[in-house]
């Protein structure tokens, strides 16, 4: 009896502990990143970004990481990966209308997750220009829907973002997305040599049962037993 009940606790304090564990990381690594133009890639690395820019540029490609320049000539400049560090690495390109990298990830059944979130950490190393970010999702028509969006004035600050989705978003995107996510930031009008490093997250919640009630159902049952071999 002793043994039943040590186990009984042991589990209750296991689904206790759940619940800090139920946040995970959905990005893929940063191993390396792909060029790949696109006419109208200026759009893509500023405010003025559309969903079609997205889809047209990594709608039809796999899923991971992938730069380009806004006059679609590779060879002005691209971003560049960290896998070292698990960051990207963005220039400013004068000349240019500016330099871009994006991510195309599939988030595997969307359906257990509680909640989604995007956070953006840029830290620049110089001043100048303009920043922009926004993140996306792929309807089952194959429609983009915007999640998030904002730019900001290089004034040689970190510049960190954290957006949660809302209820609405998240429950349009499990009814209508198909799992694809599309994140993707852009620098335009800075100087020479200013490379910003960036780093992003995408964490998911995971649905876990309540761990207060899953623990006092077990415990209750271990005052059964107790009660139950005492009376016997």
């Amino acid at each position: 009896m002793k043994k039943l009940l040590y186990m009984i606790c042991a589990a209750a304090a296991a689904l206790t502990a759940m619940a800090a564990a139920a946040t995970i990381e959905l990005v893929p690594e940063i191993d390396t990143i792909t060029g790949q133009g696109y006419n109208s890639a200026g759009r893509l690395a500023g405010s003025g970004i559309t969903g079609n820019d997205v889809k047209s540029w990594l709608g039809s490609r796999n899923d991971g990481w992938y730069t380009t320049t806004g006059n679609g000539d590779m060879r002005w400049g691209s971003a560049s990966a960290n896998p070292e560090d698990q960051t990207i690495s963005l220039p400013s390109m004068p000349g240019t209308a500016g330099v871009c990298f994006g991510l195309k990830m599939t988030i595997e059944n969307i359906q257990d997750y509680s909640g989604l979130s995007f956070s953006m950490n840029l830290s620049p190393s110089g001043t100048g220009g303009t920043y922009t970010y926004s993140v996306w999702y792929e309807t089952k028509d194959g429609e983009m829907v915007e999640l998030c969006r904002g730019t900001k004035n290089n004034d040689g600050n970190p510049w960190d973002v954290h957006y949660d989705l809302t209820p609405e978003q998240l429950e349009d995107m499990k009814k209508n997305g198909n799992g694809k996510l599309y994140a993707v930031v852009g620098a335009g009008g800075g100087n020479d040599n200013n490379n910003a490093r960036v780093g992003i997250s995408v964490d998911g919640e995971l649905m876990v049962p309540e761990p207060a009630a899953a623990s006092l159902g077990l415990l209750g049952l271990a005052g059964l037993l107790l009660r139950r071999r005492r009376a016997a």
